[in-house]
């Protein structure tokens, strides 16, 4: 399953790229390619992972929606977070993954990533600020990630820049 299927099974909107910014994004995929192989697969070791939006067949295996990252509280270190079809977790590297309560969080905004000028784009960075009552959190990764997890947890699409 790639980007269309998986757009189609959130709630939240996605927009599509225009004409003019298919041509950037083919380009931005060729340099991240030689980047990887030129630096010996850092981005991969360091954990940048670029979305394919791949959805497994069994519904406990994570869904590839790229890097996302969960700080909760915020003064804590970012953790990598993943997705099935079932939940999402906590994965850090070295230690067993743990379910997130994300059906107990709430987003209290949304602020797409610094000079973003492709809002709800599938892979426009974004970050969400959530709160479960007592404490505060973010969640960041891009938009179409976010919105996965979103439709998991249960969230409204937040409003926002658009």
């Amino acid at each position: 399953m790639g980007e269309a299927e998986l757009r189609g099974l959130v709630r939240w909107r996605v927009e599509d790229v225009p004409p003019e910014g298919r041509a950037g994004r083919v380009l931005g995929g060729l340099l991240h390619a030689v980047s990887a192989v030129v630096t010996l697969g850092a981005d991969a070791a360091g954990g940048a992972r670029r979305p394919d939006w791949s959805v497994p067949a069994d519904p406990a295996a994570y869904l590839g929606l790229g890097t996302v990252r969960l700080r909760w509280p915020d003064s804590a270190r970012a953790e990598p977070v993943a997705a099935s079809r079932e939940g999402v977790w906590a994965v850090p590297p070295g230690r067993p993954p743990r379910e997130l309560p994300v059906r107990s969080w709430r987003v209290v905004r949304a602020v797409p990533a610094t000079g973003s000028r492709r809002p709800r784009q599938a892979d426009a960075p974004w970050r969400l600020e959530l709160t479960d009552g007592s404490g505060t959190g973010t969640l960041t990764g891009a938009w179409l990630a976010l919105a996965w997890i979103g439709t998991l947890a249960g969230w409204p699409e937040p409003s926002g820049p658009a």
